[in-house]
């Protein structure tokens, strides 16, 4: 096999029905010189037995379990430590990413540092149509980032997204990974620390969850506000 170039992190929790379909989507989208690594958070429904099964007789898909830190950020942050890649991107678990946008992103992140998977860009949308409370979630969510990270993406909150093993590796150590918004602190470290970051956003289509039920809860939104609070104060010590 040719040395890795591509590698996938999938963050898992009790998504035992979704990975495998997931996993072979990725195995025919057409890349080439790729791994998978789905962390997961010890799942009671087996995710991680169900990986395993299934990429016993192929050495580029791994099922790795997070006994770190539990939560979704220190998962993708133990995927990027292991991958081989010299591209990683995170994508997630429930097949709402659609697998159709993985090769635009590597393409993009030919040319960058960061590639953000947006669904507010030319070329992303919605597969359907959400209700007025999860607009107005995102649309604030995404409006307060602007205000206390002064990041001025027009998707902050995606989730589907690419980074240069460099890059990371500039960053990993001032990490404090929680919750579930990891792509926008690793957004804000690399161009607000450092030498400047080639940032991009690459339309996606963000698709309906087929099986299980989505994280989001009142825990994550707080995570996520203290985030907002804590991360500029962080990276002036």
């Amino acid at each position: 096999m040719n040395s890795i170039k591509y590698s996938i992190v999938i963050p898992t929790l009790n998504e035992r029905e979704n990975i495998v379909p997931l996993i072979k989507r990725i195995e025919d989208c057409g890349l080439q010189n790729f791994e998978i690594l789905v962390v997961d958070e010890n799942s009671p429904d087996g995710t991680c037995q169900a990986v395993s099964d299934y990429g016993k007789d192929k050495n580029n898909i791994r099922g790795i379990l997070n006994d770190g830190i539990p939560g979704l950020s220190p998962s993708i942050v133990k995927g990027f430590e292991t991958a081989s890649g010299e591209f990683l991107c995170c994508m997630d678990g429930d097949m709402q990413h659609d697998v159709k946008d993985l090769p635009a992103i590597f393409k993009s992140l030919e040319n960058n540092d960061f590639v953000i998977g947006s669904r507010y860009v030319e070329g992303g949308g919605f597969a359907e149509k959400w209700s007025l409370s999860r607009v107005i979630i995102s649309r604030s969510a995404a409006m307060m980032t602007k205000i206390f990270l002064q990041v001025t993406v027009k998707d902050p909150m995606s989730g589907f997204f690419a980074v240069r093993k460099t890059a990371f590796n500039e960053i990993k150590s001032k990490l404090s990974p929680r919750g579930f918004k990891i792509m926008l602190e690793m957004l804000y470290l690399l161009t607000h620390t450092g030498k400047p970051c080639r940032v991009t956003e690459c339309g996606i289509t963000f698709n309906k969850r087929i099986h299980g039920q989505s994280k989001l809860n009142m825990k994550v939104i707080l995570d996520f506000l203290r985030m907002l609070w804590k991360l500029p104060r962080q990276t002036k010590k």
